[in-house]
């Protein structure tokens, strides 16, 4: 899998990027970024126009608790995808059930899931540290590009790649529907079923991104990105565009500054990503 970064490793040669920037873990983590934008960039501007961004927090704790309980039964820590997938699709899709059938707020179901996730997974937590130590899964917490391995680039390159054939194929259904349902259902889209798939490309995109960004933080890389993208675009394709613009941008730029000064990929992530909301404020009012 080495084809997939050596690129990067001549690249920062060729520029005298300092040495901590040419290690082969740093070029993996550039390449997931790489692969991660578009897609979680691409699924941003849904995320935000479906109000959904309170939902992706509940399936980032839903995945640490998926993780918890998959090595607590045994398997291990570095490939626990399985656990943690199917975990996150079962608590989706009976979320997205219970918000379709009940004459509640979106939010507040969605708020019931949070809580139910956070509280199993602090009890699965502490029942498996009889097992492993808690400092095991930090890296899965609030990602760490030192924990990438060729394994994950590979799963994240097939299975990205899915997803964005997925998502371009049912892109104008999954907009229209996310801008007015009403109208999407009276041109005969099924809304429920495309409710469902969606929350099936996000679960699967936040599994895949974990390593990277963290569970606990999986979320501002699906709003953030839209939400700066809202102030400087002026249609729907820009929107689409400057989403993963600012994916790729802030998650290069995190990447980076977690290689410079060890602290956790996720969380340098997020620092990058607020940044560019906030350049993008007093941007997007110059645009106006």
């Amino acid at each position: 899998m080495s084809w997939m970064y050596d690129w990067w490793i001549s690249l920062a040669k060729a520029l005298g990027l300092p040495d901590s920037y040419q290690y082969a873990f740093v070029a993996r983590g550039v390449v997931a970024v790489l692969l991660l934008a578009p897609l979680l960039g691409g699924l941003s501007h849904l995320v935000v126009a479906r109000r959904l961004a309170f939902f992706s927090t509940t399936l980032g704790q839903a995945a640490l608790t998926g993780l918890t309980i998959g090595v607590a039964l045994g398997l291990p820590l570095d490939n626990a995808y399985a656990s943690v997938l199917g975990f996150c699709l079962l608590i989706g899709v009976v979320m997205v059930y219970v918000r379709r059938t009940v004459a509640l707020p979106p939010d507040t179901v969605i708020g019931v899931f949070m809580a139910f996730t956070l509280g199993l997974g602090v009890c699965v937590l502490v029942a498996a540290t009889k097992q492993f130590n808690i400092h095991q899964i930090e890296a899965v917490m609030f990602g760490s590009v030192l924990t990438i391995t060729d394994r994950d680039l590979l799963l994240l390159l097939i299975g990205g790649a899915i997803l964005i054939v997925a998502l371009a194929l049912t892109y104008n259904t999954l907009l229209a529907d996310s801008l007015s349902p009403s109208i999407a259902k009276a041109r005969g889209v099924n809304t429920a079923l495309v409710d469902y798939g969606f929350v099936v490309l996000l679960t699967i995109a936040i599994t895949l991104s974990l390593k990277v960004i963290g569970a606990l933080l999986v979320e501002a890389m699906v709003v953030v990105p839209a939400a700066s993208a809202r102030n400087l675009a002026r249609d729907v394709r820009g929107y689409l565009g400057w989403s993963v613009a600012i994916a790729a941008i802030a998650g290069l730029a995190g990447l980076l500054i977690s290689a410079s000064w060890r602290v956790p990929t996720g969380g340098a992530i997020v620092l990058a990503l607020t940044a560019c909301f906030a350049i993008s404020v007093p941007l997007g009012r110059l645009r106006r």
